[in-house]
């Protein structure tokens, strides 16, 4: 039987592609998931690779061993090589790294950052979603709000991107805590928006009553109607003794809301929608202005049916 390894079409490409590009054998083996022997040889003499004939039986993986190998890779930070031992399987990890990317049911993820919930949290947000389940118009009255910070050389985890092979890689440069960043408060509801307000240094309690002041009080009704809700979470400056009888003094009913979760907040939406604008292409900025502005220019071309 042959020793050498069958190429598909689009693997000899792809190493024609990157050796084009003066990338090593080494790297563009760890590109296609083939072992470095494997580039060399084909790069010997591309036209006659794998033209000798095959004698004898082809190896391959069966369908149960496949099965297993997906099971056991899914939802789970396991390596190839650890899955070869762990279930005594005499093949490479190159070969476990090909079944799983041809099997178009895992993908290759960042894990996402999620607060540590405790049992007594869960039991709070179970609480809160039954005694809201039945809200309907309800819904329409409430004024959701959230603080988010920009950084000026893109959001945090900016750096994965779609990479064309036929160019020239892209360098995604950065500088010491994302090269700074700006922190705005903004709100939204039924009827729509609040403007932007950009939030310098660190804030307090009194420092948060006065942005809820200059930018929520005058346009809370043409949000949420005339008996708006105003939604906020636990953070110790918003629920300060002092703010909390603010809001009472000035009659805004304040909607109950379980600890660590920002993932309840449709404000969640918005953000992501603002910073796809803010970034779009990839960008980044010099200065705080920069972003200061481009931030507001995206936020004004967000409609409320976005």
């Amino acid at each position: 039987m042959s020793s050498e390894i069958q190429l598909t079409e689009s693997e000899r490409k792809l190493i024609l592609a990157l050796h084009k590009k003066n990338k090593s054998h080494r790297e563009i083996a760890r590109r296609i998931y083939r072992s470095k022997t494997v580039v060399t040889n084909f790069l010997k003499d591309p036209l006659k690779y794998g033209s000798r004939k095959r004698t004898g039986r082809r190896k391959k993986v069966d369908e149960r061993t496949k099965r297993l190998i997906i099971r056991t890779a899914s939802n789970k930070t396991i390596s190839c090589a650890n899955i070869v031992n762990d279930l005594c399987l005499k093949m490479s990890r190159w070969t476990i790294n090909r079944v799983i990317k041809r099997s178009n049911i895992l993908k290759k993820m960042k894990k996402k950052h999620s607060p540590a919930l405790t049992t007594a949290h869960k039991d709070l947000r179970l609480s809160w979603s039954k005694d809201h389940m039945t809200w309907n118009n309800e819904w329409h009255k409430v004024v959701w709000s959230d603080e988010k910070k920009f950084n000026l050389d893109g959001p945090d985890g900016f750096s994965y991107y779609w990479h064309d092979l036929r160019k020239e890689e892209d360098i995604f440069s950065t500088r010491p805590l994302g090269g700074g960043s700006v922190m705005i408060w903004a709100s939204f509801g039924w009827g729509g928006k609040s403007s932007i307000c950009f939030v310098d240094g660190r804030m307090n309690a009194k420092g948060y009553r006065e942005v809820l002041k200059k930018h929520l009080i005058d346009i809370g009704s043409s949000m949420g109607g005339s008996d708006w809700i105003f939604q906020q979470d636990n953070a110790p400056i918003h629920r300060a003794k002092v703010n909390l009888a603010w809001f009472k003094s000035k009659k805004i009913n304040v909607l109950p809301w379980p600890s660590l979760s920002p993932d309840l907040n449709p404000i969640e939406n918005l953000w992501g929608i603002l910073a796809r604008k803010v970034y779009a292409g990839g960008k980044q900025f010099r200065t705080k202005e920069q972003l200061k502005t481009t931030i507001i220019k995206s936020w004004e071309e967000i409609s409320i049916e976005q």
